[in-house]
């Protein structure tokens, strides 16, 4: 990974002053591995002279343009998150469930989520697959598939309720009950494929079926129903019609849209605006956030160009990747330096998305291993250390300093795991519930013990700062400095700054921040700086401002500017 300093940027490494000793003295260090301990030497100075890349506050959470921006989204794969109506479940599903959650469960933990800062609920798709029907495959052949059936990514009728899930009352008493608490609903939408067979609209809409393998990313033979053809007028008209229908019944905040890539870059450009109007009309925020697991690239295919606009929102997946390969490792077990969260392929490319996209920051989701299975998978150690929570802490202060929406999965605000599950389980993993891409759909215990680790945890998400200041979510982004294991960013927002730093290493480090590296904040009062969420020290002069970080620590400073 290239160093991201560019010339002439500078970044000189000093020796630690006695005043630096003294603060370390009382700086508590996190154990990062089993066997690591606390480490009180005295830390390497890093001075940074000037910021290490121009600010950012082009796309529109850099500028504060879209309240998809302020979303904090918490996310509920339904059939294994909480069990509200007894007799209510999946007939089958993958994952190590148990799969007994319905939508009545998630109605019941809403308090508890609101409590948490987050001010929206994601669902996994609810629309009825007709469970026990044959999925009919566009090659002709028909098989039931049960488990991809409790899913609900392949429905078959896109008007109703799976009663898998609950009834249409439930839903609605979920999207009432979070409105009377000043929460948003988003629905999954899938409208890129479906079990085959769709059931006509209302209206007397079908989509139309792909016969193109190239729609199909593979061949069409096999592939678990039907890819729909969005070249067809139909198929357009039918899922504007779904997706209008929920949005004004449910009165929804917006949209998850699942493989994002299947819908053509105009047919989203042809799409949202309907959908968004529908929305903000009700009170939402007419969030589009898609899904598409790839590279840059392929995110800016479905972001589409200045000239001619795709989908607005993408879940950021490149600078998942690098962060989770920075503070833990990613499913294959790469590690890297947490520069890399600058590099091109990840963070970096937001400079070349289209002026209108707004990347969304997720770290697991139903599909993923949980961060904290991740952690154990790098070797360094599980929820019995110090560091296991203190990785969790790290990756929380980044995204409560992200431009964007954030999306958290349930359990991983308590830093959830699967006990007995780090090591990816090769071959027939489905045997045992073990599979990646499933092994994080599981029933959770919701509320830890009082003064457990987990339960202290949660009580540091601190979502609402993102309320409190506004350049967290809304903010122009500097980036000042990274390195291996330190990282330093500015945020601004007209009379709003704070400033992200982190220690992804078990050794101490302290950077000093000269007034011009904060050049982007205007007339800054260092002596105002505060540390809001997270560890360490922070001590001001008239000229610089001194950061203090213990092994594995990070903090979030607000700064008076103007």
């Amino acid at each position: 990974m290239a160093d991201l300093i560019p010339k002439g940027a500078r970044a000189r490494i000093l020796l630690a002053t006695a005043m630096a000793a003294a603060v370390l003295a009382g700086t508590a260090g996190c154990a990062g591995a089993p066997g690591e301990g606390r480490d009180t030497s005295p830390a390497p100075l890093v001075r940074i002279e000037q910021a290490a890349a121009p600010r950012e506050d082009r796309l529109p959470c850099n500028r504060g343009a879209s309240p998809v921006c302020d979303l904090r989204i918490y996310h509920v794969m339904v059939s294994s998150f909480r069990d509200g109506a007894p007799g209510v479940q999946v007939r089958d599903a993958w994952g190590p469930g148990p799969h007994t959650g319905d939508i009545r469960g998630v109605t019941l933990e809403l308090d508890r989520i609101r409590s948490l800062g987050f001010n929206a609920v994601w669902l996994t798709p609810v629309f009825d697959s007709r469970a026990g029907e044959p999925q009919q495959r566009a090659d002709g052949t028909m098989e039931v598939e049960l488990k991809l059936d409790g899913t609900g990514y392949f429905a078959r009728d896109y008007f109703k309720v799976d009663p898998q899930f609950g009834t249409l009352a439930d839903l609605e008493e979920l999207a009432r009950e979070a409105r009377a608490r000043g929460m948003g609903l988003i629905l999954d939408g899938v409208l890129g494929h479906h079990k085959g067979a769709a059931v006509p609209s209302p209206s007397g809409l079908v989509p139309a079926d792909s016969q193109v393998a190239a729609d199909y990313r593979g061949p069409i033979a096999g592939y678990p129903g039907v890819v729909t053809d969005w070249r067809q007028p139909a198929t357009r008209a039918f899922y504007a019609e779904m997706m209008l229908y929920w949005t004004r019944l449910l009165g929804l905040t917006g949209w998850r849209l699942d493989q994002a890539y299947q819908v053509p870059a105009d047919g989203w450009a042809e799409l949202e605006p309907q959908v968004a109007a529908a929305s903000r009309a009700a009170g939402g925020t007419g969030a589009m956030i898609g899904e598409v697991w790839g590279s840059a690239d392929e995110l800016m295919a479905t972001f589409g160009t200045n000239a001619a606009p795709g989908l607005s929102s993408l879940f950021d997946f490149p600078t998942r990747y690098a962060l989770v390969q920075a503070l833990a490792g990613d499913e294959s077990g790469k590690r890297g330096p947490l520069s890399a969260v600058n590099d091109a392929w990840a963070m970096g490319a937001h400079r070349r998305y289209p002026d209108h996209a707004i990347p969304a920051l997720m770290v697991g989701n139903h599909d993923l291993v949980r961060f904290g299975d991740l952690i154990q998978r790098a070797g360094l150690g599980g929820p019995e250390t110090d560091g296991y929570w203190a990785r969790h802490r790290l990756m929380q202060l980044f995204m409560l300093a992200w431009s964007g929406p954030v999306t958290v999965f349930y359990g991983e605000e308590y830093g959830a795991e699967m006990p007995g599950f780090a090591r990816a389980v090769r071959g027939a993993c489905w045997r045992t519930d073990r599979c990646d891409d499933h092994v994080a759909r599981m029933l959770l215990e919701l509320s830890p013990p009082s003064g457990s680790p987990a339960q202290a945890l949660a009580a540091t998400l601190n979502l609402r700062l993102r309320d409190a200041i506004p350049a967290l979510a809304r903010g122009a982004r500097t980036h000042l400095f990274s390195d291996a294991t330190g990282y330093v960013d500015l945020k601004t927002a007209p009379g709003s700054c704070a400033v992200l730093a982190l220690n992804s290493g078990v050794q101490p480090r302290s950077f000093l921040l000269d007034r011009a590296a904060l050049a982007g904040a205007g007339t800054v009062d260092l002596a105002s700086a505060r540390v809001v969420s997270g560890g360490g020290q922070v001590v001001a002069d008239g000229t610089a401002l001194r950061i203090e970080l213990g092994g594995l620590d990070g903090a979030l400073i607000e700064l008076t500017c103007s």
